[in-house]
């Protein structure tokens, strides 16, 4: 059996204080930077592949560590975060008071695309957009096994520098738990946040005889969330 961890971690604070961030691109702050850092300095190596969201909150970070291990970046648009159509860059105060209704249906049920904001982004597409992303990182990861020299080599790890509401979906895709409000209403999670995903390819047995394309053919592949974690210092 092949496997790999993908380590999600979350960019840190960012410019312009409390506002929808979601396509908006905002660098990160000092701190938000130094966060980062630590958070990265927990996360076990070796590291094999990256990917970055290419908003520069997340690729800035993510393409110095990829200068540092002197490995390759890949920029996936569809790990960047949700487009918040015209709530994007405001502060949620003045959302709230230029549409009270609105950002309460939203609040509550974020899965309904009638509460979609303005020339947003419904969350059902933007969790599928997600999925893709995530599937395409997984097949990265399945080629490169595929692709070593030693064939014992049986195990990666990549890092993936992105988002908050990306990491939700990805919690709600491995979670088997899609349209879960609760992921997106109730559940906080913190700047320069880490989580990682377990995948599992289920090769053939070995009475099975192997189809001829097998190596390029995924098998089945299954997942196990780890628990966010974040560093002992950080108490937001």
């Amino acid at each position: 059996m092949k496997q790999a961890r993908i380590v999600f971690l979350r960019h840190g604070e960012c410019e312009g204080g409390e506002i929808a961030r979601g396509q908006i691109d905002v660098a990160l702050t000092e701190l938000g930077r130094e966060k980062m850092h630590q958070a990265f300095s927990c996360v076990p190596q070796p590291i094999e592949q990256i990917f970055s969201s290419p908003l520069v909150r997340c690729q800035n970070f993510a393409a110095n560590i990829a200068q540092q291990l002197n490995l390759p970046l890949t920029v996936l648009p569809a790990l960047q975060e949700v487009n918040f159509g015209v709530w994007d860059g405001q502060t949620y105060d003045a959302i709230y008071q230029a549409s009270p209704s609105q950002f309460d249906a939203y609040w509550q049920d974020p899965w309904q695309v009638a509460n979609t904001p303005e020339n947003g982004e419904s969350l059902v597409d933007f969790y599928q957009r997600v999925q893709q992303g995530f599937m395409a990182v997984i097949d990265s990861m399945w080629h490169s096994l595929n692709a070593a020299d030693e064939p014992e080599v049986n195990n990666l790890q990549a890092l993936v520098v992105t988002h908050g509401g990306v990491m939700r979906c990805i919690m709600a895709y491995v979670l088997k738990s899609s349209q879960n409000n609760g992921l997106f209403s109730n559940l906080a999670i913190p700047y320069a946040a880490i989580m990682s995903v377990d995948v599992y390819w289920i090769e053939p047995s070995d009475d099975v005889t192997p189809l001829a394309d097998n190596q390029t053919q995924q098998p089945e592949v299954t997942f196990r969330l780890n628990w966010p974690q974040m560093l002992p210092t950080d108490t937001r």
